[in-house]
């Protein structure tokens, strides 16, 4: 599980590892859902760069997907909207070659500084034609 939260958001019970649930391992991060800094994120609460995903974060999931990339992934955030739908996306055009599903679907909004981010991360580049594969 790839489980997104959101900085000053109390929760009631966190996941947990078990081999009743088949959880293998749980990467917890914490960053605001904004799309760029010193914009507004979705509650409201002004998101400074230092509180947006960091190219830390997305080598932390590029780690995280290796090891388990022959599993299911599960990836969530507070809302399942915007930051989950974005690092999916990505794992979905690394691992399937397209990430058509996410954003062809009206469920998702996907945050597109988490979904760039994780993408730079597993070596892929983008421009404002498309996303393209860096040779390294």
């Amino acid at each position: 599980i790839i489980s997104i939260s959101t900085p000053d958001v109390e929760y009631e019970e966190s996941p947990f590892i078990s081999k009743k649930n088949k959880v293998a391992e749980i990467l917890s991060l914490t960053f605001r859902d904004a799309d760029c800094p010193e914009t507004k994120d979705v509650y409201g609460n002004i998101a400074h760069l230092e509180d947006l995903m960091s190219d830390n974060d997305a080598q932390k999931i590029v780690e995280f997907a290796e090891r388990h990339k022959d599993k299911p992934i599960i990836v969530h955030c507070d809302a399942g909207i915007s930051r989950s739908s974005a690092i999916g996306a990505a794992l979905l055009r690394v691992y399937n070659g397209s990430d058509y599903e996410i954003f062809n679907s009206r469920w998702f909004a996907p945050n597109m500084w988490c979904y760039y981010k994780t993408l730079k991360a597993f070596g892929y580049d983008y421009t404002p034609d498309g996303v393209v594969e860096v040779q390294i």
